[in-house]
């Protein structure tokens, strides 16, 4: 089960008003009648993490899951990567269908925008630092008996991943966008972009 904060893209302190326009916009993305596409199984779970977050009860009792899972989560980060590399994958999957995912990463930038194209609408070439397994290792961390040199045994790497951000004509300074990012192969990781115009 992905995080339904993650899953709308607001931070766990959205108010009810930033969550219901987030779930309006994924909502029109996603509605198998506007797109077009089969994304039934994305709209049920955009409606699902809307559900859930705006009911007052159901948010409590979510949060509450979410702070005991990643407490679970962190407990069982014990040596094992350090003392049997090879055995740490194996551990992450344990961990995975235990508990679920681990939180994602969380990114911030600020984009500085001229006064023209705040006005008119730009599109903003980034660079998001993301992790994926390592090549070399394949995400042992070693290579035969040896620690691996390309990932220095943690058996990630970090990548960077091409991404053009789209803003809209009309941003002001302050505006903040706020979305996850899932590219093949890496780490989920949610980013969040503010605005700031010279």
């Amino acid at each position: 089960m992905r995080d339904y904060y993650d899953v709308l893209g607001v931070g766990a302190d959205a108010g009810a008003d930033e969550i219901k326009r987030a779930y309006r916009q994924l909502a029109r993305r996603y509605h198998p009648d506007i797109s077009g596409d089969d994304r039934t199984a994305a709209f049920l779970e955009v409606a699902r993490a809307y559900e859930v977050l705006t009911n007052p009860n159901r948010r409590r009792s979510y949060d509450a899951s979410l702070r005991d899972r990643t407490s679970r989560v962190n407990w069982l980060a014990d040596e094992v990567a350090i003392d049997f590399p090879s055995v740490s994958s194996v551990l992450d999957g344990m961990r995975h269908s235990f508990f679920g995912n681990i939180p994602n990463a969380r990114l911030a930038a600020v984009v500085e925008l001229t006064p023209q194209e705040a006005f008119w609408g730009a599109l903003v070439p980034l660079q998001i630092p993301l992790r994926t397994t390592c090549a070399g290792c394949g995400g042992r961390g070693e290579v035969w008996d040896e620690w691996c040199v390309a990932c220095a045994g943690t058996g990630e790497i970090a990548a960077d991943y091409p991404l053009r951000l789209r803003v809209p004509p009309g941003a002001r300074a302050g505006s903040r966008f706020r979305f996850s990012v899932t590219p093949p192969g890496m780490a989920p990781a949610m980013i969040e972009i503010s605005i700031s115009v010279r």
